[in-house]
């Protein structure tokens, strides 16, 4: 995504891509708002593109499990995290079979995601590990943030009800909570982006002690060296 030959202009390229991604997500608030009127309820492209981007997010992840045996266990339990983010998120649609529904989902999928993590359970380590040294990771921290804790708590009724009093309306509560969340979520989603692209390749090539043509900053993958020394990951990949 990057190179490392102007530490500078790839700041300044992130910058420009990050205020970008926050004026789409304003952008599809005001969509709802402006345009269609619909007080960012649980049917609003808010919503929508909440759901799609932790989508694209699960499935970032599973392929690059699928495609990157040496780092599979810890992919597997990622794109288990995020699915059962997007069963959260869904929670309107089984809450058609009944309320509170989506925790039943939620917890198969995350059992689901532990299970095979358990069965490549080598790579676990080795895969979490090369992402949380890669500076990706740091966009997802931040989303992650934002969304789990920022947006609930800047997002509670009784801190709105007391600041606005008797002119509350629960639509602005709505609007600045699910607004904060839809950009923790484009935050996940161009960490996972910039993540998981092309990981097979710089992998493959670490292990085996050859150069790999390598796009992003070298460090963010030297922590793989080691799994050079494991010859059942080293296997997987020949």
């Amino acid at each position: 995504m990057l190179r490392r030959k102007c530490p500078a202009l790839d700041t300044f390229i992130i910058f420009l891509l990050l205020a970008n991604c926050a004026a789409l997500s304003v952008g599809i608030l005001f969509v709802d708002v402006l345009c269609l009127h619909n007080h960012v309820g649980e049917i609003s492209v808010t919503e929508f593109t909440q759901e799609a981007l932790l989508l694209a997010c699960a499935a970032l992840w599973l392929r690059s499990a699928l495609k990157t045996p040496a780092l599979r266990g810890g992919c597997i339990l990622i794109a288990g995290f995020y699915a059962a983010l997007l069963i959260r998120e869904l929670d309107y649609y089984f809450d058609a079979i009944y309320h509170g529904a989506w925790l039943w989902f939620a917890l198969i999928t995350t059992a689901a995601a532990l299970w095979f993590a358990r069965r490549w359970r080598h790579s676990v380590l080795p895969g979490l590990n090369a992402f949380t040294r890669h500076p990706a990771s740091g966009y997802t921290l931040c989303g992650l943030v934002t969304i789990l804790i920022f947006s609930r708590l800047f997002g509670m009724r009784a801190f709105w009800q007391t600041l606005l009093g008797d002119n509350y309306v629960m639509a602005v509560k709505t609007a600045i909570e699910e607004g904060t969340e839809l950009m923790g979520y484009t935050l996940c989603l161009f960490s996972s982006v910039w993540f998981c692209p092309g990981l097979k390749t710089k992998t493959r090539a670490l292990l085996l002690n050859r150069p790999a043509p390598l796009q992003e900053p070298l460090q963010a993958t030297e922590n793989l060296a080691y799994c050079a020394s494991a010859n059942p990951i080293r296997d997987s990949l020949n």
